[in-house]
């Protein structure tokens, strides 16, 4: 029964996150970057404290450093490929609506690519603690919100309708309910898969905090750190507090 809980948890977390982004798309004209940052920046927030005040203490105190690292390498491996491969694939300059199409079908592949290790992420942290699963998946939620809202933007400037472009939102977070079931299936053969789980999700998020969220945040022409560091704040009282 647990295992289609978090499975359902995930679903949700996914559906639900890029969902949000793309309904998003109905009630604007256009994309304001400043407020996608300050989304994604609180989200990175809350995701850091994740990793070092829960998912990597849990995972060192189930089995060892070892096994940790294991799992930490694992996830930033896959991260990097897949952008590696999405970087490729994305090299073709984008000029009309058919190719905003294509862009569209591109971020569609990337996110619903990520949402899959958030999902192994989900999964694992469910399956050693409860309360640690249901946390990360709300901020991956948050996360998630402005990815839906960049495949729907995408769709929309190539000339789909604004319900289509919210429905291939959706859709791009099924993959983190697959992730979940499996994170969550493989977490209770074994200890050391959850170990492994947890540092999958520890260099997953690490990862994408470090390589697309920070950058954007502190390094961008309208740089808005504010939001992470209240994601900060917000992370420390919430894994505190739980």
């Amino acid at each position: 029964m647990a295992v289609w809980t978090a499975t359902l948890i995930g679903l949700a977390v996914g559906v639900g996150g890029t969902g949000a982004g793309g309904l998003y798309i109905f009630f604007i004209k256009d994309v304001r970057t400043h407020r996608m940052n300050s989304i994604l920046g609180f989200s990175g927030g809350i995701m850091l404290v994740a990793v070092f005040l829960e998912l990597l203490p849990e995972a060192l105190a189930i089995s060892g450093l070892i096994f940790t690292m294991i799992g930490i390498i694992m996830g930033v491996i896959f991260l990097t490929a897949t952008e590696d491969f999405i970087e490729y694939a994305g090299r073709i300059r984008y000029k009309s609506q058919a190719n905003f199409h294509r862009a569209g079908s591109l971020l569609f592949l990337a996110i619903a690519s990520h949402n899959f290790p958030e999902g192994l992420a989900i999964g694992g942290s469910y399956a050693a603690s409860i309360s640690l699963g249901i946390l990360l998946a709300l901020a991956i939620a948050v996360h998630n919100i402005p990815e839906g809202l960049a495949v729907a933007a995408a769709f929309r400037l190539s000339g789909v309708t604004s319900a289509r472009s919210f429905l291939y939102a959706a859709l791009a977070g099924i993959p983190m309910g697959l992730g979940t079931l499996l994170g969550q299936a493989l977490g209770e053969v074994s200890p050391l898969l959850i170990t492994v789980s947890l540092g999958f999700a520890a260099g997953a998020m690490l990862y994408t905090t470090c390589e697309e969220i920070l950058p954007d945040i502190f390094m961008a022409e309208d740089a808005t750190p504010g939001g992470f560091f209240w994601g900060l704040i917000v992370g420390i009282i919430l894994f505190n507090i739980f």
